[in-house]
């Protein structure tokens, strides 16, 4: 099992229990017992933590996302009903005593509205999970960066090669799908190696791994070029829907930089200092020499007995640095 794969599972153990937790004190609340609640509240919170999580916000999910409102609501509203129906039908057949089952069915005209309005609570729920991520929330929610700290990190700027054209040509709506299934494939391949995605950049993302170990670095050079497989795989499928191929340009660094809690009303977690910039720059000179990976002298040296072999290309001003960086690309890139 990959690293997304347990997170998204992660993600829905979390919903499950939530759903359980609210619904327990829901039925406790209209006089339900609560074994009843706990398999109802199981059953449904299960059902809308999959669907949320793995067709949601899936690629399987693009075509549910592009529906109006409405629509989207009154088949959010037929899943929960049907998961509600069979989960009070197995209730009252295989569980609760037949002297009960009167009394469930009659409590129906509350239970449901209650039901609906946790559901509707627990999607909220998933889905700031899914826009700040799991870690972030609880860092906010912990105040672990209200004050300022000094964190190793390892920056990773991914940016779409040939986004311009592909709008001219596409047209805005037709090259943000285009842009969004690139994300998700790139998104997967980031998180599949123990990174995190720290922002999304229009036609790009910038990941970031803790730096704690050399590993991180490893893993950062392998989200590169598992998510250049990954577009490789699926060269057909963009070919015939958009009639363009997916490609990127990467520039990655590692180093010390200042981590705190940023905003008012919204509040995010923010990293400032050099060496993210330093990151951004070389993913510029990664377009200007036209190559998938550019890095610098600090991740090179961590590469060392990784099985990546790193060479050195030149020595070059990046924008707002005076002294030149010494540039680095992988041997079999």
């Amino acid at each position: 099992m990959n690293n997304t794969t347990k997170r998204k599972l992660f993600t829905v153990i979390i919903g499950t229990l939530s759903f359980v937790l609210v619904g327990v004190v829901a039925g406790i609340a209209i006089g339900a017992p609560v074994s009843n609640a706990v398999i109802l509240a199981t059953w449904i919170g299960l059902g809308v933590s999959l669907f949320e999580v793995l067709y949601i916000q899936a690629p399987l999910g693009i075509a549910f996302r592009k529906l109006s409102p409405l629509k989207h609501a009154v088949l959010y509203a037929g899943l929960i009903l049907i998961l509600y129906v069979t989960g009070l039908a197995f209730l009252v057949l295989y569980f609760a005593p037949p002297s009960t089952a009167e009394a469930i069915i009659a409590r129906i005209p509350i239970t449901l509205p209650v039901v609906f309005l946790i559901s509707v609570t627990i999607m909220l729920v998933l889905r700031v999970v899914s826009f700040i991520g799991g870690k972030n929330l609880l860092h906010l929610l912990t105040g672990r960066y209200q004050r300022p700290l000094q964190e190793n990190r390892a920056f990773l700027f991914i940016d779409l090669k040939g986004s311009t054209k592909i709008t001219e040509k596409l047209g805005v709506v037709r090259a943000r799908e285009f842009i969004s299934e690139f994300i998700f494939d790139v998104s997967k391949a980031v998180t599949d190696n123990r990174g995190d995605i720290y922002k999304f950049m229009g036609d790009g993302i910038v990941a970031v791994w803790r730096h704690d170990d050399r590993s991180s670095i490893s893993d950062a050079v392998s989200a590169v070029l598992d998510a250049r497989k990954a577009l490789a795989r699926r060269s057909k499928h963009y070919r015939e829907i958009y009639g363009y191929e997916a490609e990127f340009r990467a520039g990655l660094h590692a180093g010390v930089v200042i981590a705190s809690e940023q905003g008012d009303l919204r509040r995010s977690i923010e990293f400032n200092g050099d060496h993210i910039n330093i990151a951004a720059r070389l993913e510029q000179k990664a377009k200007e020499h036209d190559l998938p990976l550019v890095f610098s002298e600090a991740v090179a040296e961590e590469l060392a007995g990784s099985g990546f072999e790193a060479e050195s290309f030149g020595q070059e001003t990046v924008k707002g640095y005076s002294k030149p960086i010494r540039l680095f690309k992988l041997k079999q890139a």
